[in-house]
């Protein structure tokens, strides 16, 4: 029930006039180490989390309450890293609906989300391509590499003729989804110089999903 007046809306008079929000929000956390010892620093401070949203609901203006709420639930997903998930709702009692109502809202769960990541290479310089790769990945604002294993020579399979891969994996973090995180990789993959031409052929780069959650 926080509530917060802001510019959010799709009519120029919403933008530029403002109207009153309602703001709530459920944080997932582990909150043992809190509990046990009584310590601040083993949670997230709510009174800052209302102060966040309260700031970013003013400094930010979107045409949907949809943009609102996916774009403030990352922000704080990124902000605290201790929340792992978090159920955002944004209210808006006055919207410009010419009939009778009580409130029109917008509700999501957004998650941190576990995922490997098969990487591989059998063209030119393959540690570096996979190298690259990585730090990619690792630079990416919604992605937190965990742990990489070490490269392995694999034989290269779908009988086309052609050398043999270097291959690995990565735990990863992510607040993509996975079409989403599909895209990044493809775009990674694109950088550097991935052609698909040859179905099982030899690649620049390789980035498969392996796993996503469960």
């Amino acid at each position: 029930g926080l509530e917060v007046f802001a510019y959010h809306g799709v009519y120029e008079e919403e933008q530029k006039e403002g109207q009153i929000f309602y703001v709530n929000a459920v944080l997932y956390m582990d909150t043992c180490g809190a509990g046990v010892s009584d310590e601040l620093e083993y949670t997230v401070d709510y009174g800052k989390v209302c102060r966040f949203i309260h700031d970013w609901m003013r400094q930010n203006t979107c045409r949907l309450l949809e943009a609102v709420a996916e774009r403030m639930a990352n922000e704080l997903l990124l902000r605290y890293r201790m929340v792992s998930a978090v159920d955002l709702e944004i209210l808006k009692p006055h919207a410009p609906v010419r009939l009778p109502f009580q409130m029109i809202s917008v509700k999501i769960h957004r998650s941190w989300h576990q995922a490997f990541i098969a990487l591989g290479s059998n063209m030119g310089d393959r540690e570096a391509y996979l190298t690259g790769a990585l730090e990619a990945l690792k630079t990416h604002p919604q992605i937190t590499v965990k742990k990489c294993s070490r490269w392995l020579v694999t034989e290269p399979y779908g009988g086309v003729e052609q050398e043999d891969f270097l291959n690995g994996a990565a735990e990863i973090e992510t607040l993509l989804n996975p079409e989403q995180l599909l895209e990044a990789l493809h775009e990674i993959e694109n950088a550097a110089g991935r052609e698909r031409k040859v179905h099982w052929g030899p690649r620049t780069l390789d980035l498969d999903i392996l796993f996503y959650d469960r």
